[in-house]
């Protein structure tokens, strides 16, 4: 392919996270030749959005229609086999999270990947909201985080109207939680050796979790989670002098300290990091993440600070947090 062709991608699973990734790609001026999905319905809603070659089988598409890339967005649970069927062919990958359902599946994916020298984009598009990436910068790096924090809740209602069992809903710390473990990790580093607490307080799955630790970097990091109430989930992260806080997470408000006032108490300054057009217009991060993918696509190398392994962080402990609820369950 040479440089500058317009890329031809494929999508697995069409659902309503493929509907966003179709419109931010054709908005990237790339081409979406084919879908594939298990069902009728999912091949028919492909083609109602314009998508004029649909399969059954990505063997067959990928056979045929040689995409130059292929956009992963099947179901939580799916990921890990179909994506372990995809990175073999050696054509890049965007595959939406989680990788897998547990560590040892991430593990495996990035073991495969790296064995092929498939490049793989994870698609955790919360890491590219333009105000994460502009408070980022207005820190001065992720050098000059000192403290990561998140505050996240389920709805396990939510999990049972999708059809999900006990099994599958155990797993959701994963499917789900993994949008919040991931921010703490990609802003505040991987966390060598954290205090994870699980309870469990009843049926059905009352779990409340709780994480905290030095990063690799430096930084103090936490996180709370309650499957047993509502709130808005909330990231904030520090450095010297000012508070960055995403409440909703597409929004930033920035606190500096100030000087005194007139009754010599210390003010606070308060601005807003406002989000780029394209955040407003299409899913947040999306647009940013299709970029950085096609970019991959362009030169055929991996994303480093995007890939796999940058995923096995937040998996890890995923992992941790899930068993930790487990085994408060099994002893209770």
């Amino acid at each position: 392919m040479a440089s500058g062709d317009v890329k031809r991608l494929a999508i697995v699973g069409y659902g309503k996270i493929a509907e966003k990734h179709l419109e931010v790609f054709q908005a990237a001026g790339a081409q979406v030749v084919a879908s594939c999905n298990r069902s009728e319905q999912g091949r028919e809603k492909a083609r109602a959005a314009g998508i004029a070659n649909t399969y059954e089988s990505a063997d067959e598409m990928i056979d045929r229609e040689k995409p130059d890339g292929i956009i992963c967005s099947v179901t939580e649970t799916q990921i890990f086999n179909v994506a372990s069927s995809l990175i073999p062919t050696g054509i890049p990958i965007l595959v939406e999270k989680p990788v897998g359902t547990s560590l040892a599946e991430a593990d495996a994916l990035t073991e495969l990947a790296e064995r092929h020298g498939t490049p793989v984009l994870v698609g955790f598009n919360r890491r590219h909201y333009s105000v994460v990436r502009k408070a980022v910068d207005d820190a001065g790096g992720f050098e000059n985080i000192t403290g990561a924090f998140v505050e996240w809740s389920e709805n396990i209602d939510l999990f049972t109207r999708r059809g999900f069992g006990p099994a599958e809903i155990e797993r959701m710390v994963f499917g789900y939680s993994i949008h919040g473990i991931d921010l703490l990790t990609y802003l505040g580093g991987d966390i060598a050796d954290p205090q994870v607490i699980g309870r469990d307080i009843g049926d059905p799955f009352r779990w409340m979790m709780a994480v905290q630790g030095v990063t690799e970097r430096g930084a103090i990091a936490s996180m709370t989670s309650t499957w047993d109430s509502p709130g808005r989930w909330r990231v904030t992260f520090c450095s010297q002098g000012r508070r960055y806080v995403f409440a909703p997470l597409e929004t930033c408000t920035v606190l500096e300290a100030g000087a005194k006032d007139a009754s010599g108490k210390w003010t606070w300054v308060e601005r807003v990091i406002e989000p780029d057009d394209v955040d407003t217009r299409h899913k947040a991060g999306f647009c940013r993440q299709a970029e950085l993918f096609l970019d991959m696509v362009e030169t055929g190398r991996p994303n480093r600070e995007h890939g796999l392994r940058s995923a096995l962080p937040a998996m890890r402990l995923a992992e941790q947090l899930t068993n930790a609820c487990l085994a408060q369950r099994a002893s209770a």
